[in-house]
């Protein structure tokens, strides 16, 4: 069986699932300091692990676009295969800068493989001379943060980031409407990016940003799991989380979140009205919800696996 490892720059979820599910060894090199001095080392734990480890396959998500772009030119001294885990920010360009976008493109064009979320970003990547492989976020093992406790009643956990394309301040209105039904609001993410002051908003409980092991007890603590995205062609990762946690979804309306997460989810446009109605909706069928995403997940499991083996296969890592 040939060696396979999986590197990235920063702790994120999909890089664990992904990597225990192709069975790559997954080395995390992150680093908290400046960006000049974060890039080089970085860098140079990067080339030291290939050094130490000689796989025949490596593993690397994008973004970060300067790790692929390292690991491209590094190919060409270790003679591994190259595959790049191409989130949304790793197909298409998040700010629509040209050159960014032909930087991202001569990356999946010089990729051995790109794995990407959906058909659309693959028919990209095909169209500018790249392989690319679809392969959705392995549902994450939450199960140890379950304490087995009810949820709390009308409570709504919203995963939220703060970035440009989440349409937080309608949320917030809704949560406002809703406050008079007794629903209530925890907000997860680092809101004090965006100038928020928690006072001015008596109606949410913003928990900033918090331990792995809190974000998954309030999940499972949850009634509603509320996640949005302006993006097309995105699959927030909250859509997963609730999945595997088995709670009701409210996301966006967007085609590609309406063509996977197609069962236990309620869609929503984003206007504050729009929200709170799902959230209604989600809660008044909680119930059969969660008995759709039992279902959902077992179809997703053996979607999964199957994903797996092609990869594997096309990789040549059994061999």
């Amino acid at each position: 069986m040939k060696k396979a490892i999986w590197i990235t720059w920063e702790h994120q979820i999909r890089n664990r699932s992904m990597a225990a599910m192709l069975g790559a060894d997954l080395h995390v090199i992150a680093h908290s300091g400046a960006r000049l001095r974060r890039y080089l080392f970085c860098t140079y734990n990067t080339i030291a692990t290939v050094r130490r480890e000689k796989p025949a396959v490596v593993f690397a998500q994008n973004p970060s676009i300067v790790l692929n772009y390292l690991l491209l030119l590094a190919r060409v001294l270790f003679g591994y295969r190259f595959v790049t885990d191409a989130h949304f920010g790793g197909v298409i360009a998040y700010n629509g800068n040209y050159l960014f976008q032909k930087a991202l493109d001569l990356c999946n064009r010089l990729a051995d493989l790109v794995i990407v979320t959906n058909r659309d970003h693959a028919a990209h990547v095909e169209s500018i001379g790249g392989q690319a492989l679809v392969c959705e976020d392995p549902l994450p093992d939450l199960a140890r943060y379950d304490s087995g406790a009810a949820p709390e009643d009308r409570s709504v956990f919203f995963i939220c980031s703060f970035d440009i394309d989440e349409p937080y301040e309608s949320a917030f209105e809704a949560a406002h409407e809703l406050s008079a039904e007794s629903f209530r609001f925890y907000v997860s993410g680092n809101y004090a990016k965006v100038g928020i002051d928690p006072s001015d908003y008596p109606h949410v409980s913003f928990l900033g940003f918090v331990p792995e092991q809190h974000f998954y007890e309030r999940l499972y603590q949850s009634d509603i799991v509320l996640d949005l995205t302006e993006h097309e062609n995105c699959l927030v990762c909250g859509a997963y989380e609730a999945m595997a946690a088995e709670r009701p979804l409210v996301t966006s309306d967007r085609a590609c979140l309406r063509a996977y997460f197609d069962q236990g989810t309620v869609f929503t446009a984003h206007d504050s009205a729009s929200i709170a109605e799902a959230i209604r909706e989600a809660y008044r069928d909680r119930f059969r919800l969660r008995d759709n995403i039992r279902e959902w997940k077992g179809r997703a499991v053996r979607t999964q696996n199957e994903r797996r083996d092609v990869l594997r296969t096309t990789l040549g890592m059994d061999r």
